[in-house]
């Protein structure tokens, strides 16, 4: 049975971030020791003080209500709450209550990530998301942000981009730990993707409080970074291939299992990993479709997967393709899951893309819901200028520009933020009453 309507049947419009990238100081995580290691981050970057949204939360947040927009997905950062394993700092806790509080004054409907990429210092010593049996600490970290702020919260992402994390953390070495297994890239997929379930089963137990009063206390769900892959030249049938088993190992295994099915994952040179997995069965209402792009797959080429020759790319040299947003939703309905875009953007310092990359996302979605695709809410990546991971703070995602230079960091909306504003008015005015 589908799930219940967001706020009995609106559609939320909104923008995203995540805590280590925009709060500043979460100096108890991987990451932080990752970033103070030599020729990790580009440039020699450090998230540092970030973009101060640990303190200026409420100043972010009337940025949101500026640009006509109702839902803020951000994350708590799992390291400040929970220090050491077992030990909680209730300063931490209760600052995430005031920034609910402060979503809720303004009619802003918040969607909760718990997992964001950083881990806890401690939980990565103890191996981190290789172990199966490090999954009761991340259990009893969401089941504990249910009893807190159920009261708050009705949508949850458990696991942002678990295909992400693996690969980038465990086959490229290019985010912490820096392994280069692809074998143990797959064992980490499947330990998140378990961790979802479990984590899901969690929150229902915890969150009984419908605060939006439509009727479902909980909504939960994890993102997806959902990347089309094409071969680089048509004729070439080995491109063919490899594009065929990235997206099956990349894209599909990873909603299969979200949608309740085994987990199932293989992919040449590496060990498969099979599993059926009881908390998965019911565990997502919804999917969060991340879509930024589109990658052509390359054979005996310098890089595996490259950009379409001659195409406009963002500042991180990735493909403006707004219109395969509705690929990709398209590709994720057939799982049978309600969407939300979790994210979409582009890194572009000049603002000279984005506008239009804008109007024809927006386009694309619409053309999605036309066809009967259940999209239920769309939140552009991201709302500022923020400490971009490996490229530190050289991809620009912001509708809002943060200058990094000045104490304060001064947030200035750049023109497509205008745009967003005004295309998401259009559509909610045109919305039948």
């Amino acid at each position: 049975m589908p799930s219940p309507r967001a706020g009995n049947g609106r559609f939320l419009w909104g923008a995203g971030t995540s805590a280590h990238q925009v709060e500043g100081g979460n100096d108890g995580s991987d990451w932080w020791d990752w970033e103070q290691l030599p020729d990790k981050i580009r440039n020699g970057d450090r998230s540092g003080a970030a973009c101060g949204s640990w303190t200026r939360y409420e100043e972010d947040l009337d940025l949101l209500t500026s640009m006509n927009l109702d839902a803020y997905r951000f994350s708590v950062e799992w390291s400040r709450i929970e220090p050491q394993a077992g030990r909680y700092d209730e300063s931490a806790i209760e600052h995430y209550r005031k920034l609910l509080l402060a979503c809720r004054a303004r009619g802003i409907t918040p969607m909760v990530t718990l997992h964001h990429f950083t881990n806890p210092r401690w939980f990565a010593a103890l191996g981190g998301w290789e172990k199966l049996e490090n999954l009761s600490h991340f259990v009893s970290f969401a089941r504990l942000m249910g009893e807190r702020y159920g009261d708050l919260v009705d949508h949850w992402i458990t696991i942002n981009e678990p295909e992400v994390l693996a690969f980038r953390g465990y086959d490229e070495g290019a985010w912490p730990p820096g392994v280069k297994d692809r074998s143990r890239a797959l064992v980490v997929i499947a330990n998140l993707l378990e961790a979802h379930g479990l984590a899901s089963a969690a929150l229902r137990e915890t969150d009984r409080v419908d605060a939006d009063g439509d009727g479902a206390p909980a909504r939960i769900g994890a993102a997806k970074h959902w990347v089309l892959l094409e071969p680089l030249r048509a004729w070439n049938p080995l491109e063919h291939l490899s594009a065929m088993l990235q997206n099956g190992v990349f894209n599909v295994a990873v909603v299969r299992a979200l949608a309740g099915g085994p987990i199932d994952l293989s992919i040449p040179g590496a060990k498969p990993v099979r599993r059926h997995v009881d908390a998965l069965r019911g565990s997502s209402d919804f999917l969060g479709v991340n879509y930024y792009t589109r990658w052509l797959v390359s054979i005996g080429g310098k890089e595996p997967r490259v950009a379409r020759p001659g195409a406009a790319v963002s500042d991180l040299g990735w493909e403006f393709y707004p219109a395969g947003l509705e690929r990709a939703l398209l590709a994720s309905a057939s799982f049978g899951l309600p969407l939300y875009v979790a994210e979409n953007g582009i890194a572009d310092a000049e603002d000279r893309l984005r506008p239009a990359f804008i109007r024809e996302s927006l386009a694309s979605l619409d053309r999605a819901r036309a066809r009967g695709v259940d999209v239920r809410g769309y939140f552009h990546w991201s709302l500022l200028d923020n400490f971009e991971w490996n490229d530190g703070y050289h991809g620009k995602f912001g509708l809002c520009a943060v200058d990094f230079g000045k104490a304060d960091a001064p947030r200035t909306p750049r023109p497509s933020a205008h745009v967003y504003a005004e295309e998401v008015k259009r559509r909610v005015s045109s919305r039948p009453a």
